[in-house]
């Protein structure tokens, strides 16, 4: 691991990683992963240039990590409390959740959850008295419901601004939205459904122009602002979008 001193007078570690698919020198940053600088394979690059690199992206560093350490604090400060409601803000929809233990012979092998009614979840299994397998269950039923309804509103948005990707899936990430692909694979947060419902087209919306400008340049931002005129405040108003995840939808 090796380390770079960045503007703010901080020593960073970053470490460099191989891809075939890289075609130029790229930085990565995560939560969980730190800094990686992608390169070429094959490419042997001075350090001199790699930390030149770096310290040109200094301020975009240092905001990352400030946004990751902020996370982490709160994190910290969570207890895991089951929800008795969930609201998904983003499709308006509320949930009663019941929590059961049923009779050993009627017990599912592990802890899920099963829709009652519309809008009442029942939690149970052998274990359901264990939060950590109650949470475990509710962010899997997260997931599905993510699943059932963001790509058809990606796919509807795509028809209204006439834009085209190859393919969505749903995933559980800790640090980022969305992602795209220069083959217009669109990757989603399923904790997008927490989120308020403008923020949550709002991003749908940053991946599909990604489909026609993979970089983050003027005209890229051009192009999200035709479609979202309040992108700007959005992405403000997003700063702290993760405080509006509930602690069971975090954890490990």
């Amino acid at each position: 691991m090796q380390r770079v001193e960045l503007a703010d007078g901080r020593s960073c570690p970053y470490r460099i990683q191989e891809s075939d698919r890289a075609r130029r020198i790229r930085l990565k940053l995560s939560a969980t992963e730190g800094m990686v600088v992608i390169v070429p394979a094959g490419t042997v690059p001075h350090r001199d240039d790699l930390e030149r690199l770096i310290r040109t992206k200094s301020r975009w560093i240092t905001r990352h990590l400030h946004r990751f350490a902020q996370q982490e604090r709160v994190a910290q400060t969570w207890d895991l409390a089951l929800p008795g409601h969930i609201h998904l803000s983003a499709i308006n929809e509320r949930w009663e959740v019941r929590y059961a233990d049923p009779d050993a012979n009627q017990a599912p092998m592990s802890t899920r959850v099963r829709v009652m009614t519309q809008g009442v979840l029942r939690v149970c299994g052998p274990e359901s008295g264990r939060a950590e397998d109650c949470a475990h269950a509710l962010r899997a039923w997260a997931r599905a419901k993510a699943g059932a309804v963001l790509p058809a509103w990606l796919d509807e948005l795509a028809q209204d601004l006439r834009m085209s990707f190859s393919r969505v899936s749903i995933r559980d990430q800790r640090t980022r939205w969305g992602s795209c692909s220069r083959h217009g694979r669109i990757n989603l947060n399923c904790k997008l459904l927490f989120l308020p419902r403008p923020w949550t087209r709002y991003v749908l919306i940053h991946e599909l122009c990604h489909t026609k400008i993979m970089n983050h340049g003027p005209d890229f931002w051009a192009l999200v602002a035709m479609h979202e005129p309040q992108a700007r405040r959005i992405r403000t108003e997003m700063r702290s979008a993760w405080m509006k995840i509930p602690a069971w939808m975090t954890t490990a």
